[in-house]
C-alpha cells in the first residue's frame, strides 16, 4: 500500500517542479555576455568607465573587459571572435568588411584625441625627407596627415614616410631618433611632452582637431534579438559613461576619471587629467553615429591611397540597428 501512495507523489513533485524552475532558467539564459576589448587609451575611457561604474547593476548583460596592447591584437581578436566589441581605427573596419568578417559600425563614443607632434622644426614644409610615426597604416591618423600634408606639395611615400610604431615604443624611437614626429593617440603626446622628446605642432592642430579616428565595431551575432536587451542596456551605460567623463571634465578637472583609469590604463593620474582638462586633440565623448557620407568619403581617400585594396558597401557596414542612447542623448541609428 505504501509504494503507490510514494510513487504518486514522486510523480507530482516531477510534474510541479518544472513550473517553478522554470523562470529561473529562463532567466538565466536572458543574461547575456558582451566581451568588450580596449587599449589603453585616452580616446577609450568610456569603454572602462562604463564597466568600472555599471557592472554591478547591470540586468540583462554581463560584461568582460579585456586589454589589449595594440590595434592589431585587438583587430585579431574581434576577428577571430574572442571579443564581441572593439573601439577600432575606421580603415581597419573596413578592412575587415572588405575580407569578409561579418561585423557592424554602431557608433562612435568620441572624436578628436591624437595630437601631432614634432622634435625641432615646427613648419608643415619641413617634414621633406622626415620620418612620422603613427598607430598604424590603417589608421584615420595616417589618412589625415597624408591629407594635410598634401597641401604642402608634399608627397606620401616620395617626400616623406610614415611608419607604423607600436604603442610601446614610441618612446623609444624619439629618443633613438629613428623618428622625427608623430601623430599619436594621447596620452602618448603627453608623455613624449613630458620626457621631452618633442613638442607641438600648434598651427595644424586646429586643422586636426575634433577628427573621426576609430568607431566602434561589433561582430553581426550580436545584434541578434536575443541580445537586443543586453546591447541595450550596455549602450545606454555607455553614454552615461561619456556624459560622466564631459562633466567630470568640466567641473572637477578630470581628477575621477583620471582615479578610475589608473587601475585599467595604468597611466599617472595628473597626465591623464590635464590632457583631458586641455581636451588634447580636441577630444570630445558622446554616443554618435558617424554620417554615411563622412564615412564614404574616408573609404575613397583610403582606396585612392591604396592603404585598402577592397571597396565595401557602407549602407551594408553601417548598422541599421535602433539602440538607445542616454536619455537625452540621440539614438544610434
Amino acid at each position: 500500500m505504501k509504494r503507490p501512495f510514494s510513487f504518486g507523489i514522486i510523480m507530482i513533485t516531477l510534474l510541479v517542479c518544472p513550473v517553478f524552475f522554470r523562470p529561473v532558467v529562463h532567466a538565466e539564459q536572458s543574461v547575456i555576455t558582451l566581451n568588450i576589448g580596449y587599449i589603453p587609451l585616452v580616446a577609450q575611457l568610456p569603454l572602462v568607465v562604463s564597466y568600472d561604474n555599471d557592472r554591478l547593476n547591470f540586468s540583462n548583460v554581463n560584461l568582460s573587459l579585456v586589454k589589449y596592447r595594440s590595434f592589431t591584437s585587438l583587430e585579431a581578436a574581434l576577428r577571430v571572435g574572442a571579443i564581441d566589441i572593439a573601439d577600432l581605427p575606421l580603415p581597419v573596419a573596413f578592412d575587415m568588411a572588405g575580407d569578409g568578417i561579418d561585423i557592424k559600425i554602431i557608433g562612435g563614443c568620441h572624436s578628436g584625441g591624437s595630437v601631432l607632434e614634432r622634435v625641432e622644426y615646427s613648419e608643415l614644409s619641413n617634414f621633406r625627407g622626415k620620418i612620422i610615426g603613427v598607430p598604424g597604416l590603417r589608421s584615420n591618423e595616417n589618412l589625415d596627415l597624408i591629407q594635410l600634408l598634401s597641401g604642402e606639395k608634399l608627397r606620401y611615400g616620395l617626400d616623406y614616410k610614415t611608419i607604423k610604431v607600436p604603442f610601446n615604443t614610441v618612446l623609444q624611437n624619439l629618443e633613438a631618433g629613428r623618428i622625427n614626429a608623430m601623430y599619436f593617440p594621447e596620452p602618448y603626446g603627453s608623455l613624449a611632452e613630458k620626457n621631452r622628446f618633442i613638442m607641438q605642432m600648434e598651427k595644424p592642430e586646429k586643422e586636426l582637431s575634433g577628427r573621426l579616428t576609430t568607431v566602434l565595431v561589433a561582430r553581426s551575432n550580436i545584434l541578434r534579438n536575443n541580445s537586443k536587451k543586453a546591447l541595450e542596456e550596455w549602450v545606454q551605460s555607455l553614454a552615461r559613461a561619456c556624459v560622466f567623463i564631459e562633466n567630470d571634465i568640466n567641473v572637477l578637472a578630470a581628477k575621477q576619471t583620471a582615479i578610475l583609469q589608473e587601475s585599467y590604463f595604468g597611466f599617472e593620474q595628473a597626465l591623464v587629467s590635464a590632457s583631458l582638462v586641455k581636451r588634447r586633440g580636441g577630444i570630445h565623448f558622446s554616443l554618435v553615429m558617424p554620417e554615411k557620407k563622412m564615412l564614404q568619403l574616408h573609404l575613397e581617400k583610403a582606396l585612392d591611397l591604396k592603404i585598402l585594396l577592397k571597396p565595401v558597401d557602407i549602407d551594408t557596414l553601417v548598422s541599421d540597428y535602433a539602440l538607445s542612447g542616454e536619455k537625452g542623448e540621440p539614438p544610434i541609428q
